[in-house]
């Protein structure tokens, strides 16, 4: 009886370990998955190119350019379920005294490998308006070409008119933002900026060059770039005559989000740079 009594005092029950907690950690592995699944998506070339484009419905071989957003987002939204599973897991833990500590650590970890990036994206962002649409002019700001390769360089995509009410929030956000104005002749002002946007290695649509009293304008479509997600921001430039110098003036619109969160104006911000490095070098 005794060695029974002792072989029975050995035996213990362990605790189950907490579902919240095994599920956290699968929510935050999956949202890692979409995460770098969004990378490949925005910069899909070939045959990956066309796979994308079947799941977005396109027509053609090209994938929506906001193809790689939507799977970002969707990453974040299921990242934030993994982390209120780890909470509610963390209070199951405590209050039953279950197992799986360890899971809601790997949890966290997990998705310490995905805030890095938004959290920089909203920290070099500061606390930037909800435009999406900027100008350097905001009593005419260019307007975009509709010529069929600068549509079809936007993917079918024209920003619409500009809403004047949000002109007024951008000069209160960014006053900085002014047109640039260059000491050359027209169609030399026309060929330097033309440069400048290849400097930059935005994608050129579209242009039209200055051709005289009937078209004294230029004008050059192009396509920024983000650099993680690639998400396309239009460009819409206008060279025109002055009195004694030419006026260059920039728009910069973003299709997906209603915030740009200021990378229309830092894309002004580097024209203008390039602009004004020209013009004292001349």
């Amino acid at each position: 009886m005794g060695g029974m009594d002792s072989a029975l005092r050995r035996i213990t029950i362990e605790e189950p370990v907490s579902r919240l907690a095994v599920l956290s950690t699968r929510c935050a592995k999956l949202a890692l998955l979409l995460a770098a699944l969004a990378l490949v998506a925005a910069h899909a070339r070939g045959a990956l190119a066309k796979f994308f484009a079947v799941l977005t419905f396109r027509p053609n071989s090209v994938p929506d350019p906001g193809v790689g957003l939507f799977i970002f987002l969707a990453a974040l939204a299921v990242a934030a379920l993994a982390l209120c599973l780890a909470l509610a897991a963390a209070g199951s833990i405590w209050i039953r005294g279950r197992r799986g500590v360890g899971r809601i650590v790997a949890t966290l970890l997990l998705l310490g490998l995905l805030v890095p990036y938004p959290a920089w994206l909203i920290y070099s962002a500061g606390a930037p308006p909800w435009l999406s649409d900027i100008s350097t002019d905001v009593d005419d700001p260019p307007a975009f070409l509709t010529t069929p390769e600068a549509v079809a360089g936007r993917n079918g995509w024209t920003p619409g008119p500009p809403d004047p009410e949000r002109w007024q929030v951008q000069l209160s956000a960014y006053p900085d933002v002014k047109p640039i104005t260059l000491d050359m002749e027209m169609d030399e002002a026309f060929k330097t900026t033309r440069e400048a946007v290849l400097q930059l290695r935005w994608k050129i649509l579209a242009e039209e060059k200055p051709g005289g009293p009937k078209r004294p304008e230029g004008h050059i479509d192009a396509l920024a770039f983000s650099p993680a997600l690639n998400l396309p921001v239009a460009i819409a430039i206008r060279i025109r005559p002055g009195q004694d110098e030419t006026r260059v003036d920039m728009r910069a619109a973003t299709r997906y989000l209603p915030n740009d969160l200021g990378a229309g104006a830092k894309l002004i911000g580097k024209l203008s740079d390039s602009l004004e490095e020209s013009d004292e070098s001349n």
